[in-house]
């Protein structure tokens, strides 16, 4: 799923394909360009290699299509047409990006309590 084909979609529909709302999508997708801008290059005043493949918007769909779907990074990639290591790169560098930005996170493991109702030699 490509972001022109789903960016056509209606609120109900596009929450439940990509999970979360427009809304917090487009918040992710502006993160993550202010972030890539903020980037220093690696010499200054030059560009480098070949050009994205990918936009933004693209990129944070294939994040949570990899989140979402339990899909390996194997078949996400060839989803975009992109090289396995390619894919993993991005979402784990997206990852990386959004959580240090505090506005997002990952849902974890809670940690674990021993309360009044439970006992520690197995339950």
């Amino acid at each position: 799923m490509r972001w022109q084909i789903i960016k056509k979609q209606n609120e109900l529909i596009f929450k439940r394909l990509v999970g979360v709302k427009r809304k917090t999508y487009e918040k992710m997708v502006s993160e993550v360009r202010r972030i890539k801008a903020s980037q220093p290059k690696k010499i200054a005043g030059k560009k480098r290699g070949r050009k994205d493949k990918l936009n933004a918007y693209d990129k944070v769909l294939m994040m949570l299509m990899y989140y979402r779907e339990y899909r390996t990074f194997a078949h996400v990639a060839s989803t975009y047409n992109i090289s396995e290591t390619q894919c993993w790169r991005i979402v784990t560098t997206l990852e990386r990006w959004l959580l240090k930005s505090k506005l997002f996170h990952l849902p974890g493991a809670k940690p674990k309590r021993y309360g009044m109702g439970c006992c520690i030699s197995g339950c």
